[in-house]
């Protein structure tokens, strides 16, 4: 069996955590503080890219296999926790009810994870179908990225997440890539590499801030391109480089690992938290140290909620006992 890469887990719980964070703050002060471009975008691209370095595999595999387990681990929780949160999600918001049960059925009630499942199902289908040719692969990639370009721009809302999709399946592409060349980015993962990647994220980060980009991704609404794929890319291997040298972090790893829940989770619990904050006397008042105890709050929460999901109904995420 092959042993675990906990590097991957530090990442993903590391991500994981920062949308927590963003959602945190977005419900509990009605805005993003912390700009949306600094590190929003990059964390949910990170998702996409370490599920493509997770496809990849140096033994013979069964893509049939992989497809059984994307309907197992990633549609069958997307229905049961978009069902189960429907209704108190229609109440909060005002939506009607019937057509909240409807957005599940076409793909638009957790729009993440709709776009990993579908792109990561089309992904292992053109792999299978192709019997991996490069070529092949990078042609989709490009065609992908184009159908991205103008379905985003005519057709934002498709069923599905279908203009999402588009732009996942490049960026998984990049990450199966990177892993089957691993090797020839070890020498960009040295500490002093890494050091240099991150100033250089600081200067496009400054830079973005200047000419007033926006890198929106949901819906897409990237306004400099050749910016957005600069900024995910250096960002990306500088944060790979930053995983790949840190020592064992239990509870990042748990997070990571633990991954899909948290996210199915990280609305309900960051509104609910905020609402009941508010409501006992202690609402945003422009003291920012209030948005890290309303985190503090919803982390532990959801944390423990995460666990007695996987611990006493494991059914429900796909695991079998």
């Amino acid at each position: 069996m092959m042993k675990r890469k906990t590097w991957i887990d530090r990442l993903r719980g590391f991500c994981m955590l920062a949308i927590l964070f963003d959602h945190t703050e977005i419900y509990y002060t009605g805005d993003n503080i912390v700009p949306y471009n600094f590190y929003v975008m990059n964390v949910l691209l990170l998702f996409f890219f370490l599920s493509g370095y997770l496809c990849f595999k140096k033994e013979n595999q069964s893509w049939r296999k992989k497809l059984t387990t994307i309907f197992r681990t990633m549609l069958v929780p997307y229905l049961f926790f978009t069902t189960i949160i429907a209704l108190p999600k229609a109440l909060v918001h005002g939506y009607d009810i019937t057509d909240t049960f409807l957005r599940i059925l076409e793909g638009r009630a957790s729009w993440f994870i709709a776009t990993l499942m579908v792109a990561e199902s089309l992904f292992v289908l053109a792999m299978w179908i192709s019997k991996e040719n490069r070529w092949i692969m990078a042609c989709l990639s490009l065609v992908s990225m184009g159908g991205c370009l103008v379905f985003s721009k005519d057709y934002p809302d498709l069923y599905w997440q279908l203009e999402n999709v588009l732009m996942a399946l490049p960026v998984l592409h990049l990450g199966y890539l990177y892993h089957q060349h691993e090797a020839f980015f070890h020498p960009i993962h040295k500490l002093s590499s890494t050091f240099f990647l991150s100033l250089f994220i600081i200067f496009i980060k400054v830079y973005e801030v200047n000419i007033g980009a926006n890198l929106l991704i949901e819906p897409i609404a990237v306004s400099h391109w050749a910016v957005f794929c600069i900024d995910f890319l250096v960002t990306t291997l500088c944060l790979i480089g930053v995983a790949k040298q840190l020592p064992r972090l239990p509870f990042l790893e748990w997070v990571g690992s633990h991954s899909l829940v948290y996210y199915f989770l990280s609305g309900g619990i960051p509104l609910t938290v905020s609402l009941l904050l508010t409501k006992i006397g202690f609402p945003y008042e422009g003291t920012y140290y209030h948005v890290c105890l309303a985190f503090f709050i919803v982390s532990i929460l959801t944390s423990s909620l995460t666990f007695c999901i996987y611990k006493y109904a494991p059914l429900l995420v796909g695991k079998f006992r």
